[in-house]
């Protein structure tokens, strides 16, 4: 009886504060904040004398079963503000990293790690290697409590970025890749078939989101990738991007060709420096002619490009680093569309390991790397997108490097006390901020890069040039490497990217406040049509995901091969 009582009295407290913050949120919505929603908390909390808070999941999860029978109303600004991490959501698509089994690697690069069983430069605690381990690097499994997770803790999860990591992607043999991608399909197609069988979710660890399913659940999986591409253009969980990393030397023509079979839209790859000499002594075993090919390659076939940068590598210094990043924005040849900077750590098992315990590495003082980070950061133009300054390693695994967890905030707070602005694509995207996507124009900046002209179209507030939208737009001549696989891409100017940001909206759901669905995209692409007619080119291509053909049908693009293609 006590347990029914006690029962009966968390939910009557469940649905008080649900009632009264929804009833906060609609007196005034625009300036409703988290710290209002603390205080109300506190407010019922003290009322029923609650010492324990409880959890945002278990919040969502009343909320939800209160929507379903009608009892509330769904309210967008109120889910907004109850979801946890709430920034996961808002680039308009939610990430799903995984991670693919162990495969042998023919490299000895110093500083990578080998771990029994886990891919190259993997380590045991990484919560994406407990993931994966957790579910015997089964993809399918992967995604779905990843999913899981994000749905518990308020997120929208319709549309997704999918990262593959775990070592060089191209070095797998062909059939397991093919495995691998058509299960991530099939994760997406499948979820909601899977949640009906659902027994039981552990809520102690909104990470893993650990689940039972009934003995007799058999997924429905599709009989090929192409046909788990297609059911995927009508499934409420769809596939937006799909992102895998591989080594500049082994980016070439054919694996091009597949990848844009597979629909994977982002490679990155490890640039690490662009002093060859550096790379040499650190046995990467390539050099910037490799990553420059790679590059210009990856582009004229569409695909948005992410260099990976490694200050500290072994015999490398604060200054040479400094150059090593100048380079890769003075150099026309380099110049990616995003950046992650991986500071060097010693962690166990790898040659750099054994090198440091005898005295020939020593990691950058916390001071020295908190400058240097600043310094690159400071020299990131406009059209690049930092996504990463610190690899996510458990301190205790670090032997040699800093355990700073928040090294992006110390950096950042460091540079606006220089009263510096970064103005990279990261530090200006809409987020949470109040910009009124009414006030946005359109910014174009135009410059060269792997020997031909980009444009990077944005719609921005011209005040604080935040951004709402963005477009990159590629003019290529003449790739012959690249027309001899895709012959549908020769005289085409190519949309290799359009994105709006601000939170997560459904799909077909219209959008107002959040700033999705409210015409950007149309006008980017006018204008971006508009620039290749004006310099020569007679057709557009754009790679529209599988969800999306139909918005582009609508705009005169047919589907050429795994184009959209438009004469203009």
């Amino acid at each position: 009886m006590a347990n029914i009582t006690h029962l009966n009295n968390k939910i009557e407290i469940l649905d008080q504060l649900l009632k009264t913050w929804l009833n906060a949120t609609k007196k005034d919505p625009k300036n409703f904040s988290k710290d209002d929603y603390a205080k109300l908390k506190n407010e019922v909390y003290k009322k029923y004398k609650i010492a324990k808070p409880f959890q945002s999941i278990e919040l969502i999860e009343r909320y939800e079963e209160l929507m379903a029978d009608w009892t509330l109303e769904e309210d967008l600004f109120f889910k907004k503000i109850l979801r946890k991490r709430w920034i996961r959501s808002l680039s308009w698509v939610t990430v799903i990293s995984l991670l693919t089994d162990f495969f042998w690697c023919p490299w000895k690069c110093i500083f990578c790690p080998t771990f029994e069983w886990l891919p190259k430069s993997y380590i045991p605690n990484e919560p994406a290697v407990q993931r994966a381990v957790m579910n015997n690097f089964d993809p399918i499994m992967q995604i779905h409590n990843r999913l899981r997770a994000l749905e518990m803790t308020g997120h929208k999860i319709e549309k997704n970025d999918v990262r593959i990591i775990g070592w060089t992607w191209s070095v797998y043999p062909k059939p397991y890749q093919e495995m691998f991608i058509k299960a991530i399909y099939d994760a997406f197609n499948t979820y909601d078939d899977m949640k009906v069988y659902l027994e039981k979710t552990d809520f102690s660890n909104d990470k893993f989101a650990t689940f039972k399913l009934k003995e007799w659940y058999k997924a429905k999986l599709s009989k090929s990738l192409e046909d788990a591409k297609k059911i995927n253009e009508t499934s409420r969980l769809r596939v937006i991007w799909i992102a895998i990393e591989t080594r500049p030397d082994w980016v070439n023509i054919e694996e091009i060709k597949r990848l844009r079979s597979y629909w994977v839209t982002r490679v990155e790859i490890w640039y690490q420096t662009t002093i060859d000499e550096i790379n040499e002594l650190n046995k990467r075993w390539h050099w910037n002619k490799e990553s420059i090919a790679a590059t210009k390659m990856l582009k004229d076939a569409w695909f948005k490009v992410v260099a990976h940068m490694m200050p500290n590598l072994l015999w490398s210094n604060p200054d040479l680093d400094r150059k090593a990043l100048a380079t890769v924005f003075d150099d026309q040849n380099f110049r990616p569309d995003e950046l992650k900077i991986y500071p060097m750590m010693v962690t166990d098992k790898s040659e750099l390991t054994d090198i440091w315990k005898n005295g020939w590495f020593k990691a950058y003082d916390d001071e020295t790397l908190i400058s240097l980070t600043a310094d690159l950061q400071m020299m990131i133009p406009e059209y690049i997108r930092l996504n990463r300054t610190y690899r996510d390693i458990p301190a205790d695994q670090i032997l040699e490097g800093s355990i700073i967890a928040n090294l992006r905030q110390i950096v950042e707070k460091r540079i606006a006390e220089k009263w510096v602005k970064l103005l990279d694509t990261r530090h200006r995207e809409i987020r949470e901020w109040k910009n009124d996507p009414k006030n946005a124009i359109i910014h174009t900046f135009e410059y060269e890069a792997s020997d031909w002209k980009e444009y990077f179209l944005t719609f921005e507030d011209p005040e604080d040039r935040t951004i709402f939208s963005l477009l990159r737009l590629r003019l290529p001549w003449i790739n012959k490497e690249v027309l001899e696989v895709l012959p549908e891409l020769e005289w085409c100017a190519l949309i290799r990217e359009i994105h709006t940001f601000w939170d997560q909206l459904s799909v077909n759901e219209k959008g107002s406040t959040f700033g999705q669905h409210i015409g950007f995209w149309k006008k980017l692409i006018a204008k971006s049509e508009k620039i290749a007619k004006e310099n020569w080119f007679n057709k557009m291509a754009v790679i529209a995901w599988v969800w999306v053909r139909w918005y582009y049908e609508k705009r005169w693009y047919g589907l050429v091969w795994e184009y959209m293609v438009k004469e203009i």
